[in-house]
């Protein structure tokens, strides 16, 4: 079918009108063709956002679990730690008991003394490497514990052998320190360990048990 130029545009109303409907067809199309492809763009960045957001959502999930396999590691860690000093803690006690109670009265009394004391330095230097995993108030009352042991452990070497006081105030001291070496090998030494047994319950979870109320008659 062949298109009468003239008459469309004479119908038209000439050139002009011809290119503003041109126009007019090409604005539009062009909308029609941008509106698909925006539409394609939307459809195209949310499933891509929806990917990313699924990609994320899995990360975190897998550094929390991490997170919490280091957690409970570490967890588990800090109670072999605490329960090992314990067990530490438990023998330079009783070397130290040993000492001042019955072998500083023996012929090898500096053997028993250096020994308690090795003990003592041993003991020192293995809470040294492993502060990192207890609080600091745990750490002030180990250094406490050792220093207390150490120091009546000295004294009592150097008083108890002592029997025949060469005056009064040799004697009133050795007294006194007799009775120092008693109150800390029967009070705060033992204590030191008690607080140690209430920062390893307190990590299991075991220190604040609720109590089960007693059945009513």
């Amino acid at each position: 079918m062949m298109i009468n130029w003239q008459v469309l545009l004479t119908t038209l109303g000439g050139g002009t009108a011809f290119l503003a409907v041109a126009a007019w067809l090409i604005r539009t199309a062009l909308d029609q063709a941008l509106t698909r492809d925006a539409e394609a763009f939307k459809a195209r960045l949310k499933a891509d956002a929806d990917v990313e957001t699924e990609k994320l959502k899995s990360s975190l999930q897998m550094i929390a679990f991490e997170h919490q396999i280091r957690f409970s590691n570490l967890h588990a860690k800090r109670a072999e730690v605490i329960a090992d000093i314990y067990s530490q803690m438990v023998e330079v006690e009783q070397h130290g008991k040993r000492f001042v109670y019955v072998e500083v009265f023996n012929q090898t009394r500096q053997q028993a003394y250096s020994e308690t004391m090795n003990r003592l330095v041993d003991f020192f230097f293995f809470l040294e490497k492993r502060r990192i995993y207890l609080p600091e108030n745990i750490c002030n009352l180990m250094q406490n514990f050792v220093d207390t042991i150490r120091k009546h452990v000295i004294r009592t070497n150097i008083y108890e052998p002592i029997e025949q006081p060469l005056n009064e105030k040799i004697l009133e001291e050795k007294i006194k320190v007799i009775q120092e070496v008693n109150e800390a090998f029967e009070g705060s030494i033992p204590a030191a360990r008690t607080e140690l047994e209430k920062e390893f319950r307190r990590l299991l979870g075991a220190e604040h048990v609720a109590k089960v109320p007693a059945s009513e008659n």
